[in-house]
């Protein structure tokens, strides 16, 4: 086991570890932020923390949940320091619309205009629905990793997931009768 190799002093292994879930960490800190640089620096930091803490890991447990919740957290404490606003548009949106020359068709027209509502209304929701709907169909974790990375039982996790749904529902059917 990799973390078994880190904790036993091989510094490198930790390496290995920061390739595999870098990306995923970044998307996390970017979705929040919107800003390259402080995404950069919250997965940097959301790694040394791990780091530091990789004797608190339980190896029961799966890495990428116990990191993503270090990574929540971080993120979450950035952004009652710099108070920023909830809706954003994800970056795929934003490539879209920066490349309309090349969309010509009807249905990459739609959609356009179907992924931008639906990341404004991942963007106006609360980070811990929104982080929860992504976990789930985005990063494909299962029920019991979401329950850990947020502390809930896993009836709880279903329920945010749930919940979460249902708001981005009324938010996207909401939008449909503007």
């Amino acid at each position: 086991m990799v973390i078994q190799k880190v904790l036993s002093g091989d510094v490198d292994a930790y390496g290995s570890l920061v390739s595999k879930y870098q990306k995923s960490i970044y998307n996390l800190m970017y979705r929040q932020t919107r800003l390259k640089e402080e995404a950069a620096d919250l997965t940097q930091e959301t790694f040394l923390k791990a780091y530091e803490r990789l004797e608190r890991f339980r190896p029961e447990g799966r890495f990428f949940s116990w990191l993503y919740a270090i990574g929540i957290n971080l993120v979450r404490d950035w952004a009652r320091k710099n108070r920023i606003a909830t809706e954003k548009k994800d970056l795929l949106f934003t490539e879209l619309a920066r490349n309309d020359q090349a969309v010509e068709s009807d249905e990459l027209l739609d959609l356009k205009h179907n992924m931008e509502a639906l990341l404004q209304a991942l963007g106006s929701m609360p980070l811990e629905y929104r982080e929860a709907i992504i976990l789930r169909y985005r990063e494909e974790l299962s029920m019991k990793e979401i329950a850990e990375i947020f502390k809930l039982s896993v009836s709880g996790a279903k329920m945010r997931v749930h919940r979460g749904l249902e708001k981005l529902r009324k938010l996207l059917l909401g939008n449909k009768h503007e």
